[in-house]
């Protein structure tokens, strides 16, 4: 075969470079490809700021509900701390120096930044009590210097020897399967916050439903039948909570606060609905 500039090798070469040759197919193909995907990227910025929208409107409504949910819950002794020692992984960070001090907790929150994505911080509130100061101490998560994730957290001021971290100052961080030691060490663990599994198992799972831990005992009492005391008085559970008169005007009043956002939640239905069709293309458009 002739090799020189005219010959049949170099003719071939001329022809896959031409305007319908396969590297020119190639290119078109690539162009087409990359408008097609910077349509798609550009969707799931749409979907992102969307769903960020509808979340903070959920957040409105969800706001009232929680508020008297926490009212609710101060007027239940010891809500708090049956909570935390029914949960399945809370429980087991929990001490019994520990189990002393959250019979002092009245509330917790959580509480998520405007934009719902650079942090939150969980609030601890406390009534008196003879451990520390403090009625309200704070863990935060949120984005650092260049986007790095850290925590801080609100100092808490023992009372003279009543600190029940002191023992475990050298024993190094703890996760939700470390060695027993005091609960409110990790208001003071600040080396990884995108590991922090507390942190999450907070924010996740007992702060949308307490209730639920709260119940565990009568849960399981349920599923084991009654005992002859319940059949007795035909299977009703009393709990009897002592209080004063003003107490039960305030919990009356909590039942009767209404505010009728059910039919807020119905308005923006068919938001969520357009919502989750963008979230379909988005979801497309990552594959």
């Amino acid at each position: 075969m002739e090799r020189g500039p005219d010959g049949p090798a170099a003719v071939a070469g001329e022809m896959e470079r031409g305007p319908d040759g396969p590297a020119a197919v190639a290119g078109a193909t690539l162009r087409a490809l990359g408008a097609c995907q910077r349509r798609l990227l550009t969707l799931a910025r749409r979907a992102g700021c969307e769903v960020l929208r509808v979340e903070r409107r959920y957040g409105e409504l969800r706001r009232p509900h929680l508020q008297r949910r926490g009212r609710l819950i101060e007027h239940i002794p010891g809500f708090w701390v049956t909570a935390f020692l029914n949960h399945p992984q809370l429980s087991a960070l929990i001490d019994e120096n520990d189990e002393e001090v959250f019979n002092y907790m009245r509330r917790l929150e959580v509480e998520e930044f405007e934009d719902m994505k650079s942090g939150y911080r969980i609030k601890f509130h406390f009534s008196e009590n003879p451990y520390f100061e403090n009625t309200l101490v704070i863990k935060e998560f949120h984005l650092g210097t260049g986007g790095r994730p850290v925590s801080q957290s609100t100092p808490i001021k023992w009372k003279p020897g009543m600190e029940l971290t002191s023992e475990a100052k050298e024993a190094g961080s703890r996760g939700l399967h470390g060695p027993a030691r005091s609960f409110f060490c990790w208001f003071s663990e600040h080396r990884n916050p995108t590991t922090d599994h507390i942190a999450e198992v907070l924010k996740d799972d007992m702060w949308p439903n307490p209730l639920q831990y709260f119940l565990v005992a009568d849960s399981e009492s349920g599923e084991n039948g009654l005992d002859d005391s319940d059949e007795e008085n035909g299977g009703d559970s009393v709990v009897i909570v002592d209080g004063d008169d003003d107490d039960d005007d305030d919990v009356q009043e909590i039942l009767e606060d209404e505010d009728g956002s059910d039919d807020d939640i119905e308005e923006i239905g068919e938001e969520v609905e357009l919502v989750g069709n963008v979230v379909k293309a988005k979801e497309g458009g990552d594959g």
